[in-house]
């Protein structure tokens, strides 16, 4: 028996050193992402590339390679998986483990399947070690764009994370935060091409990467001064009340806590209105009243609660409720998470926004549309109604002045194109409300804020995120990040927007993510030019 563990250690140890590089490289990207970000991010698929550039790899070893590379990283920057599964999907703790390492195993499965791909290219076209870096670069940069995930993310925004030391990432008005991240990859590949080459030409890609970086440096501080300019500001009061996964589920399924919800957001919105008299609207964050808000239900119980409360506060309110669509026949799907404008009384200033991007699992269930037995067999999967795309929430702040705000209900924030779209009905101020509760207190909510604010800095229009437990934030449209509030702690906070009544629009918000065809373009350029090279030197 102790030979065998022996054994089995031996053959562990072998595995981990023959793909050390790999790995060193999944840890490099895992830290380099929110809330590491620890300096690594230039070179942190460097180890990889180097590992990959070797000529006699099999595709065998190449999958294995940047299967750990993924894998490692995953298992790094988003372990809250595990927490969640535990506090959302209340398993055990050992289910929710397996559960990280299963998500781990493929999340980024994209990674692998690119690199094998070039190995081949490279084969089948007998490109150069060199060629075949840009190669890797390129299709990790195009299929990270089209993978399916749970959510979008891309390594562009630990820029934005560490934007004191990063202003490259003001460019994304330009090329969105993908694009930033394809430079991220060209630039691991250029560094990888240092490492393999010889003699003293390759000192030029040194001298190329420092002068491409001192270009986009000061291009990016050049960008964000653009953007400094405003003619109107409004003043937000934030609530963020602290209210539990607990006191939520129990509300959400109508077995009390509903009032103890209510009575505390009009208690701290209270105490906020003294503390900040200057307030002009306050925000409370996604389904923050437990009921439905719609005008046909204001006679009901807690629509009531909240008048008499604003009676005395005096002030408009956008806040995360419920909305009910009486003519939809479908019980479950009657009802949406939506996002309320109500005046000083408390009441509806027209439609509300309904969340358009749903929660699989949490707000509807896969594939149900298609096999309605689905439901049947798991009833306790919520099934909300899904609304309709963007919507414009419009604030007649006075005669002269209405004030546009573009909704996002939690992860909508972390599509590009629906902020786009936004942008696009002109919005001026975006407004995201959002329950982070679930997620432990400081990876996913950072991860989440910073994702939520690249919004603001493609389409360059302030943001403001409130939640139900933190990071409570905004950021305006120069990408100055104002206050944030602490996690898990009641705490309320007044936002000066300062913003643009007719902003232009931004090249990105016209154009998207343009810049695929470029790279897809400068792809095939590579791919011709190296096998061409290769002919010719056999002939």
């Amino acid at each position: 028996m102790t030979y065998d563990i022996a054994l089995m250690m031996l053959t562990i140890w072998k595995f981990i050193k023959k793909y050390s590089m790999p790995i060193l490289s999944g840890i490099l990207i895992g830290v380099s992402y929110i809330p590491f970000s620890i300096g690594t991010l230039w070179i942190c698929y460097l180890p990889l590339f180097i590992y990959l550039a070797k000529e006699d790899l099999v595709p065998k070893e190449t999958f294995i390679a940047g299967w750990l590379t993924q894998f490692v990283l995953t298992l790094i920057g988003f372990h809250w998986i595990a927490y969640t599964a535990h506090e959302f999907g209340s398993f055990p703790w050992v289910l929710a483990v397996i559960t990280l390492l299963l998500f781990s195993s493929f999340m980024h499965i994209y990674i692998p399947i690119a690199v094998t791909f070039a190995q081949w290219i490279r084969q089948k076209r007998q490109l150069s070690a060199g060629k075949t870096l840009f190669v890797m670069a390129l299709c990790l940069s195009l299929l990270e764009r089209i993978w399916p995930s749970i959510f979008p993310w891309n390594l562009g925004y630990a820029l934005l994370w560490n934007k004191n030391s990063e202003p490259i990432y003001n460019l994304a008005d330009v090329i969105g935060f993908l694009g930033l991240s394809t430079l991220i990859f060209l630039n691991n590949a250029t560094l990888a091409l240092f490492v393999i080459r010889t003699g003293k030409r390759r000192w030029w890609l040194i001298a190329a990467t420092v002068a491409v970086h001192i270009m986009l440096y000061l291009a990016g501080n050049l960008q964000k001064k653009n953007w400094d300019r405003t003619d109107s500001e409004v003043n937000f009061l934030a609530i963020q009340s602290n209210i539990g996964n607990a006191e939520k589920i129990q509300a959400e399924k109508g077995r009390g806590y509903q009032d103890f919800i209510v009575q505390k957001f009009l208690t701290d919105s209270k105490t906020g209105i003294e503390k900040f008299p200057q307030t002009d609207i306050l925000i409370w964050p996604e389904t923050a009243i437990p009921y439905f808000m719609d005008l046909n239900f204001h006679e009901h119980k807690y629509p009531q609660m909240i008048e008499a409360g604003f009676a005395e506060i005096k002030k408009p309110l956008l806040s995360g409720a419920y909305s009910k669509d009486l003519s939809v026949k479908d019980l479950d799907r009657s009802v949406f998470n939506a996002l309320f404008l109500l005046d000083e009384q408390a009441r509806p200033l027209g439609l509300p926004y309904r969340k358009t991007h749903l929660l699989a699992f949490g707000e509807y269930l896969p594939f149900s549309d298609s096999f309605p037995i689905l439901l049947k067999w798991l009833p306790f999967v919520a099934n909300f109604g899904r609304g309709h795309g963007p919507v414009i929430l419009s604030w007649p702040r006075s005669p002269e002045d209405t004030v546009r705000f573009g909704g996002q209900i939690c992860y909508e924030g972390l599509y590009p194109e629906f902020s786009r779209e936004l942008a696009k009905k002109e919005t001026q101020i975006l407004v995201n409300v959002t329950n982070d509760s679930w997620f432990g207190k400081y990876f996913e909510p950072n991860q989440h804020m910073t994702m939520t604010f690249a919004r603001a800095i493609e389409t360059r229009r302030p943001l403001i995120r409130s939640t139900n437990t933190g990071i409570t934030s905004a950021i305006l449209a120069n990408g100055d990040i104002l206050e944030k509030s602490p996690t898990h702690e009641t705490w309320v906070g007044a936002f000066k927007i300062k913003y643009l009544k007719s902003p232009p629009q931004t090249f990105y918000v016209l154009y998207g993510h343009w810049d695929w065809l470029l790279w897809t373009l400068l792809l095939v350029a590579i791919i011709w030019r190296g096998s061409s090279r290769a002919r010719h030197a056999k002939s």
